[in-house]
C-alpha cells in the first residue's frame, strides 16, 4: 500500500500484556483425614488456551476428574473480543490409609509449550492402632521373671492393656513384667487403644524351660510271655529317656520324641526283676520313676491255684481240730452226768429193793455233737423207767 505512513490509527490502539510464568497452582485438601473415609483434593490453575488445557498428574492413585470453567470477561474495557480466561480444575478422590500418614500428596501441572508446575501438601491421617506386637525374651527358665513390651503404629498414639487368654485384664501400661514364669502359664496378649479404635496383638505363649516330668500314665503291663514298660516324660527342651533293670542300663529300649513329649518303651522277660526304673534328663534337670511288673495271665492262674489249694488245706485242718475238741467235751459231759445221777439215787433210797438199770452208751455224730448230748442222753429224758417204777412201787 503506497503512502501507508501518511495514515494514523492511534485512536483505536490496543494494549497487550504478556507474562512469562503462569500463576501459582491452587492446592486444596483437608488438614486432618481419617483412615477409610472418602477425601477430595483439588489442584487448580488459570490459563488462556481452552483448546489445549494443562495436563494434571497426582502422586496418589484415585479417581481423577478434569473440568474447565469459563470466567466472566469483566476485566476488559472497551470492545471485547473472543477472549476468555477458563479455570482448569483437577479433583482427586481417594481413600487414605495409615500408610499415607505424613506423606506428601503432590499435584503436577504441565502446560502446552513445556511449562511445568508442582504443588504438594503433607497428609495428616488419623488411624486405629496397627502392627500391634509384643517384644519379649524368647526363652525363660521356670521361676524367672519376664519383661514384655507392647508397641504399635497409631495416630493418635495408643495406650496399652494386657490380658490373659480368658480376657481378664492383667496390667495397664506399655511394659508388663510377669513374675515367677511357669510351664503352666497360659497365653496372653496386649491391646493398643486410641480414639479411633482398639486392636490386640497375637497371643504370646512363653517358652518356659523346665526339668522333665514323668507322667502318671507310665506303667508296665504283660503281653504274651514278656513285660512291656512305657515311660512318658514331658519337658522343655525334650528329654532323653532310659531304663535301668537290676542296676544295668537297658540298651534296647525304644525312644520316640513328639514335640515336648518323649516316650520310652522297654520289653523284658518275666523273672528278670520285680521292677524297672525309668530316668528322664534334659538341660534343666532330671526325674525318675519306679515301674513295677504286673503278672501275666498264665502266672496269675498258677498263683491263684496255689492260693486256693493252701486255703483248702487250712480250712480242713481247722475243721478237724474243731471236731476233735467238740467230741472230747461231749463224752466227758455225758459220763459226768450219769455218775452224778447214780450217786444221788444210791444215797436217797437205800431202803428200797434193788432194781436193774439199763445204761445206754451212744456214739455221737461228729456233725452235731452238742445237739446229741442234750437230746439223746438218758440223763436228760431217755432213761429207762424200770428204776422209777420200782421206787414208787415200794413207797
Amino acid at each position: 500500500m503506497a503512502g501507508y505512513e501518511k495514515y494514523s490509527y492511534t485512536a483505536n490502539s490496543v494494549s497487550i500484556a504478556m507474562i512469562s510464568e503462569p500463576e501459582q497452582v491452587i492446592f486444596s485438601v483437608k488438614n486432618e483425614l481419617k483412615e477409610g473415609e472418602t477425601v477430595s483434593a483439588s489442584c487448580s490453575v488459570y490459563h488462556s488456551c481452552p483448546a489445549s488445557p494443562p495436563v494434571f498428574n497426582w502422586s496418589h492413585s484415585g479417581e481423577n476428574v478434569f473440568q474447565q470453567q469459563q470466567l466472566d470477561a469483566g476485566q476488559w474495557k472497551a470492545t471485547s473480543t473472543l477472549t476468555f480466561n477458563p479455570t482448569a480444575t483437577s479433583t482427586l478422590t481417594f481413600n487414605p490409609t495409615h500408610v499415607d500418614h505424613e506423606k506428601n500428596l503432590q499435584c503436577s501441572v504441565r502446560y502446552k509449550g513445556g511449562k511445568h508446575q508442582t504443588e504438594s501438601k503433607k497428609l495428616n491421617v488419623k488411624y486405629a492402632p496397627v502392627n500391634v506386637k509384643v517384644e519379649y525374651k524368647s526363652e525363660v527358665k521356670e521361676g524367672e521373671s519376664v519383661r514384655m513390651e507392647c508397641s504399635s503404629d497409631a495416630n493418635p498414639p495408643a495406650s496399652y492393656e494386657w490380658h490373659n487368654e480368658t480376657g481378664d485384664q492383667l496390667f495397664h501400661g506399655k511394659v508388663y513384667t510377669l513374675h515367677n514364669a511357669s510351664r503352666h502359664t497360659g497365653a496372653l496378649y496386649c491391646t493398643a487403644i486410641n480414639t479411633i479404635a482398639r486392636n490386640k496383638s497375637s497371643p504370646v505363649q512363653l517358652n518356659v524351660l523346665h526339668a522333665p516330668e514323668i507322667k502318671n500314665m507310665s506303667s508296665c503291663y504283660a503281653e504274651a510271655d514278656v513285660v512291656k514298660c512305657v515311660c512318658i516324660a514331658e519337658s522343655r527342651p525334650a528329654s532323653t529317656v532310659h531304663f535301668v533293670l537290676s542296676d544295668k542300663v537297658m540298651p534296647k529300649a525304644k525312644v520316640e520324641k513328639h514335640g515336648l513329649v518323649t516316650i520310652g518303651t522297654l520289653q523284658v522277660e518275666f523273672g528278670s526283676s520285680g521292677f524297672v526304673r525309668c530316668f528322664a534328663n534334659n538341660t534343666q534337670g532330671s526325674a525318675d520313676l519306679t515301674l513295677y511288673f504286673l503278672v501275666n495271665s498264665k502266672m496269675q492262674n498258677i498263683y491263684i491255684s496255689i492260693a486256693i489249694g493252701a486255703g483248702g488245706i487250712l480250712v480242713i485242718l481247722l475243721i478237724a481240730v474243731g471236731v476233735k475238741k467238740c467230741r472230747g467235751r461231749s463224752v466227758d459231759a455225758a459220763t459226768t452226768a450219769l455218775s452224778t445221777m447214780k450217786a444221788a439215787k444210791d444215797v436217797e433210797h437205800p431202803q428200797y429193793a434193788t432194781t436193774t438199770t439199763k445204761r445206754i452208751e451212744k456214739t455221737y455224730d461228729d456233725d452235731d455233737c452238742l445237739g446229741a448230748v442234750y437230746a439223746n442222753e438218758p440223763v436228760y429224758g431217755n432213761m429207762e423207767t424200770d428204776l422209777d417204777d420200782a421206787i414208787y412201787a415200794n413207797m
